[in-house]
């Protein structure tokens, strides 16, 4: 059995931003497995914790919600990857996952001062107003354009392409990225005997 820290980080989650993981928790393999992370309370405490969302309440996560959201984000990615906007019907269903109630407070930090808007309760809502906005965050700083779905159909994974051309097709080259190359060469051999 796999402890909590292996559910996450070994799956290569929390590399990117809390949307991307969300979007990912319905996870194939590349083989044909699929394990949907968002039944398992290991991977969603995991979660939490490494994005620092932890609700005042974990008990009870609205899986219709977080289901609901991941379907949003996942075709969003979709549309991003494909050089698309989001839809108007998914950037209204975020924008309505942003509704939850705030103050803002000034908060004094080594540069000095800034505003700050905080939660007037830290519950599931504000977890799923804190998902939701990391893509816009991303949007805002105009990545769009490296938000990937990875190029292997068993795997589907949605990345973030760091390099500056802007290339990659895999999430991973280790593992999808080298079984693309052997199947290609395997596809040369049969046509050459």
């Amino acid at each position: 059995m796999e402890t909590t820290r292996n559910v996450f980080y070994a799956h290569g989650f929390g590399k990117v931003a809390p949307w991307v993981d969300l979007a990912n928790s319905e996870e194939w393999d590349g083989f044909g497995r699929f394990t949907d992370h968002l039944g398992n309370p290991s991977w969603i405490r995991s979660f939490l914790a490494h994005w620092k969302l932890v609700p005042s309440s974990t008990k009870n996560a609205p899986s219709s919600k977080l289901l609901k959201l991941r379907r949003v984000l996942r075709r969003t990615a979709e549309r991003l990857a494909a050089g698309r906007s989001p839809s108007p019907v998914d950037l209204a269903k975020l924008n309505h996952s942003l509704n939850v109630r705030v103050r803002q407070k000034f908060v004094q930090n080594q540069n000095g001062l800034r505003s700050e808007l905080i939660p007037l309760r830290k519950d599931w809502s504000w977890v799923i107003a804190r998902i939701a906005a990391s893509l816009g965050e991303m949007l805002a700083n105009r990545e769009a354009e490296r938000i990937k779905i990875c190029a292997n159909s068993g795997c589907q994974w949605v990345f973030y392409d760091p390099t500056k051309a802007r290339i990659k097709r895999w999430c991973n080259d280790k593992t999808c990225g080298n079984r693309a190359r052997v199947r290609r060469a395997r596809a040369a051999q049969k046509r050459n005997a």
